[in-house]
Formats: C-alpha cells, structure tokens, sequence
C-alpha cells in the first residue's frame, strides 16, 4: 500500500516511472512505523535520513528563549519529508520535525539517495525537482509569513488543507499564525460562520 502511493506519488511530477525504473529505487527503501510525537530531526543533530508519508502530517518548531515551543510549518501527505537544510549540508538541524499521528513511512538513507543519483540521473532529476517544490514551497510560507495577516493566513490552510484544520491542536495553529489560542478561538468563530 504505502509503495503504491509512492508510485503514484512521483508519477503526479512530469517525469513519469515505469515499474522498472521504480523497483530500483524500492530497493533502497526501508519500511518503518513512526509513533505519535516521534522526532524524525531533532535541533542540534545532522539529520541523514528522508521520509515517504502517505498520510496524516508533520509539524515543524523550535524553541525560543524561554523553551516555548514556536511551530515554524506543518507538512502534509503525500510528501517528503526530512530537516531539508541539515540533509544537505551535513549542518546540525535548527527545527524539530515531529510526526503528528501514528504512521508509516518508507525511509531513505542519504547515502543510498546520492548513491541512486549517481547511478541514476532519471531518479536525480526526480530528486531535483521535488527539492525545488519544497524550496517554493518554502518562499511562499516566508512571503506569507511577512506580508499577510494571521486571519489570511488561517483562511489558506482552511482552503488548502480542510481534512487537517479541525485536528491540529489549536496551540500549534497558534503558534504557526504567532497569534494567542484565545484570539484564533474568536478568528475561527468568524471565519467559520461563512463556511
């Protein structure tokens, strides 16, 4: 199941796999459960593993100066996922990626990957352009981030992730929007009257 998703999962890129060509990077898969509140990159460690996630979704935070928790961005399936910046540097991660639910996940090691792109430049060109969807995925959160209000903020992933919105402690929405839970409590009161 989690290998057929992937294989639908790369092929909604425009670089279509044949079974064949799948099956090779299969062979450097490995299967893994994950539990709730489990740490895939963890701040202050090289992080040298990418994951597969068909379902369910992955918080990313730090701490600030007092030890709060700041939650950064949250990352949905079907996807990657991994402390993209640590992964490619070989630096210490600065967030905490964190699974949100029980899941399962096919998991890939840094080494085998850049041994497949060797290899393999189909499967680096794949490569290639899911970093580039991450890295525009990640200058839209920034520009979002400075340029628009919270309200707008929570309204995008009310649009774009609505199966997710009701089951992210609120602590954590409010966190992302860097607002209170008791003005998101008002703000979804509001927003959720024309919905």
């Amino acid at each position: 199941m989690m290998r057929e998703s992937l294989y639908t999962y790369l092929n909604s890129y425009d670089i279509p796999f044949t079974r064949d060509e799948f099956s090779v990077l299969e062979e450097i898969l490995t299967y893994k459960k994950i539990r709730k509140k489990e740490l895939i990159a963890e701040n202050g460690r090289v992080c040298q593993k990418v994951l597969f996630f068909s379902k369910g979704y992955f918080r990313f935070y730090h701490s600030d100066s007092r030890g709060n928790e700041i939650t950064s961005d949250f990352y949905f399936a079907p996807s990657f996922i991994t402390s993209y910046t640590s992964f490619v540097t070989g630096a210490p991660s600065f967030v905490n990626v964190q699974a949100m639910n029980e899941m399962e996940v096919l998991e890939c090691s840094k080494t085998d990957l850049y041994n497949l792109y060797d290899k393999n430049p189909k499967i680096e060109r794949l490569g290639r352009t899911i970093a580039e969807a991450v890295a525009i995925n990640s200058e839209e959160h920034l520009f979002l981030l400075l340029n628009q209000t919270a309200e707008m903020r929570y309204k995008r992933l009310l649009e774009r992730y609505p199966q997710y919105i009701n089951i992210i402690p609120l602590q954590y929405i409010a966190s992302y929007l860097g607002i209170t839970q008791e003005t998101l409590s008002r703000m979804r009161k509001s927003i959720h009257s024309f919905f």
